[in-house]
């Protein structure tokens, strides 16, 4: 962009990743609570025993993320990061992608562990079941799930793997084009 500051459109898509996805108590601000809360709903939702392998190794991701969110998003040090810090972090990143750089360690690591929550068989595609049963647990409609699913695999034409999951991440987080299909990521988009 040539202005470096993020147009209103990409704010709202940054915007509803914090409120639907990081700020899982809803206080405004992200925090470590925020994902140990996190933790225990992917837990709850796979069946993954409190202190087994999973779980653990959910925590030790997270724990990584969030030791990397902190580091780049929070500015103040106060061990949260707010929206308008978020939104400070996402215009960095933004400028530092449409360079040429790679996006910030911490998110490739979460875009990871997004990707593993959502293959619960564990295939390395991610389908329209897994997909849905993910996103509803964050309070995302069933339909716009479905809908939202049907738009990323072009209507179950592609097949959701590793590399096409990165793509739309990527064009989620970065892009400013309304049609973009990475858009859909995270249920029917509403901006």
């Amino acid at each position: 962009m040539s202005n470096q500051q993020l147009s209103d459109f990409q704010k709202n898509k940054i915007l509803r990743v914090f409120n639907t996805f990081y700020d899982c108590n809803h206080d405004g601000v992200i925090e470590w609570d925020d994902f140990e809360l996190a933790i225990k709903k992917i837990c709850d939702l796979h069946s993954w025993p409190t202190d087994g392998p999973k779980h653990n190794e959910a925590r030790e991701t997270l724990k990584l993320i969030w030791d990397g969110l902190r580091k780049f998003a929070d500015e103040n040090e106060d061990e949260q990061v707010t929206k308008d810090e978020w939104l400070r972090m996402w215009t960095e990143c933004v400028k530092s992608v449409e360079k040429g750089e790679s996006l910030p360690e911490w998110l490739t690591k979460y875009m990871n562990f997004m990707f593993d929550v959502n293959d619960t068989s564990g295939d390395n595609i991610i389908d329209r079941h897994e997909y849905s049963t993910v996103y509803t647990s964050y309070g995302i409609l069933k339909s716009d799930c479905e809908a939202a699913f049907d738009t990323l695999s072009d209507g179950g034409k592609t097949m959701v793997t590793r590399d096409i999951f990165k793509r739309l991440w990527t064009e989620y987080f970065i892009s400013n084009d309304r049609n973009a299909k990475g858009n859909y990521l995270f249920g029917t988009p509403s901006f």
